[in-house]
């Protein structure tokens, strides 16, 4: 399986489920806040295939193949406890008071410490 076949196959179930998605959020009553979501989820669906089809480009120059690729998904999609094909953000300690932060939270509940190390996320735009 090629990315160019992955990101054809994303980029056209896009359209399609633009369309009828766009249609369902104008039928239903107030649904402006909702039609918004959808399409900035889409616009990060686009990004994020953008970001992949680079990536990929460059680890093909640099001699890695399709094998690799499926190799590296297979390990990181086991590496949250659960080969489900998704990345599932994992709860982190707290450097301040050591408590669990759940994901996607970007300070703790119990002590307002920041979440991150201050480490850049180079995905944080996309």
């Amino acid at each position: 399986m090629s990315l160019h076949f992955l990101a054809g196959y994303v980029l056209g179930e896009h359209g399609r489920q633009s369309a009828r998605l766009a249609a369902a959020a104008g039928a239903a009553a107030g649904s402006g806040a909702q039609r918004d979501d959808i399409y900035e989820l889409h616009d990060r669906v686009d990004r994020l295939t953008l970001v992949v089809a680079a990536m990929w480009s460059l680890l093909q120059e640099q001699g890695l193949d399709e094998q690799a690729l499926a190799d590296r998904i297979r390990e990181m999609d086991e590496a949250d406890g659960s080969a489900d094909g998704k990345m599932t953000q994992q709860a982190t300690d707290c450097s301040s008071c050591g408590a669990k932060i759940g994901a996607g939270l970007d300070r703790c509940q119990f002590c307002g410490a920041a979440a991150t190390d201050g480490t850049a996320d180079p995905f944080a735009r996309v």
